[in-house]
C-alpha cells in the first residue's frame, strides 16, 4: 500500500476533485452545474434582448462537519439578476379608481372619415 493520492478515476468524475469546475460538476449530482449553465444561457439572451448587463452567481459555502476534521459539508446556491424590458402603457385614471385608455374628464370627440370624393374649396 502506497500513501500517495490516487488519481482521478475517469469512471467516478470528482472522486480526486481539486478544481473548482470539477466540484461544481461533481456536487450534488450537478445540479447547481445545471442551473448556473441554465441562468448563464437565459441571461445571454435577456442581455441581447434588453442591452443591459447581467450576473449569473453561484455561490459554495463550506462548514466544517462535527467530530470529524477530514470531511466538510458544502452546500451551494445559484442566483442570478437578468434584465427584463419594461413591458409599459398608458392609461387614465378616475376618482373612482377605474382605467381608461381616453381621458374620462375629456369630451369625446367623434371623428369620421373625409368625404373622399369632395375636393376643397381653393382659391389659387
Amino acid at each position: 500500500m502506497t500513501d500517495t493520492p490516487q488519481s482521478e478515476d475517469p469512471a467516478n468524475p470528482g472522486a480526486d476533485a481539486k478544481e473548482f469546475a470539477s466540484v461544481l460538476i461533481a456536487h450534488a449530482k450537478g445540479r447547481a452545474h445545471d442551473e448556473a449553465t441554465k441562468l448563464l444561457a437565459e441571461a445571454v439572451a435577456a442581455v441581447h434582448d434588453t442591452g443591459k448587463s447581467a450576473t449569473v452567481t453561484v455561490t459554495l459555502s463550506i462548514a466544517p462537519v462535527k467530530n470529524n476534521d477530514t470531511v466538510v459539508a458544502i452546500t451551494d446556491r445559484v442566483a442570478a439578476k437578468i434584465p427584463t424590458s419594461k413591458k409599459a402603457s398608458m392609461w387614465f385614471s378616475d376618482s373612482d379608481g377605474g382605467l381608461h385608455r381616453n381621458d374620462p374628464t375629456q369630451y369625446r370627440l367623434d371623428y369620421t372619415d373625409a368625404d373622399r370624393n369632395h375636393t376643397p374649396n381653393r382659391k389659387d
